[in-house]
């Protein structure tokens, strides 16, 4: 049964009208209407033929989410793509052509997001493209650190890594000595 409308959408997370919601097939339509030329500029880059590629890849592989505010259209899709069982995952974040008209709505969401993936996960990676510096900055903001500088297609792009502050770990669990 397909969903009635945002009414009916899980809230995993909600702070007045704003909530984060699991991506729905229903919802890459949505996206494609409101993706900030930013994002579609890097999806072109990673080589889709076209944004519906990318999302339907996203939808299909990845836990993945928007963000809304009531009935509006999506402000943002994130989540996180595995690319093996014991990678650490990837991080990742798409945003609206209207973000900078809820910067600060995002921003204080994108904390929550960050804290809600620490639930789960020791540490997670992200990679965003050089040229993008209100990204780099975001990603700092948000306690990833930069670690190198990778080229993908002749683009610069900037590796980042942020480990779970709720967790004690220095080094692989495996690898802790053992307490009698």
């Amino acid at each position: 049964m397909a969903l009635k409308s945002y009414m009916d959408e899980l809230k995993v997370i909600k702070r007045g009208e704003y909530y984060l919601t699991p991506l729905a097939e229903k919802h890459i339509d949505e996206l494609l209407k409101v993706l900030s030329d930013e994002n579609v500029e890097e999806i072109a880059l990673l080589g889709y033929s076209n944004p519906r590629h990318a999302l339907t890849e996203m939808y299909e592989g990845a836990e993945a989410y928007i963000v809304r505010k009531g009935n509006s259209p999506p402000l943002c899709v994130g989540g996180i793509f595995y690319d093996k069982a014991d990678d650490i995952p990837q991080m990742f974040a798409m945003f609206s052509k209207d973000m900078k008209n809820n910067f600060h709505a995002i921003s204080r969401g994108s904390k929550m997001f960050v804290n809600f993936f620490d639930q789960s996960h020791d540490a997670m990676t992200m990679t965003i493209l050089a040229k993008f510096s209100p990204m780099l900055n975001w990603a700092a903001w948000l306690g990833f650190e930069p670690v190198g500088i990778t080229e993908h297609r002749k683009n610069e792009y900037v590796e980042f890594v942020r480990c779970n502050p709720l967790r004690k770990n220095v080094s692989d669990e495996l690898s802790r000595p053992v307490m009698h």
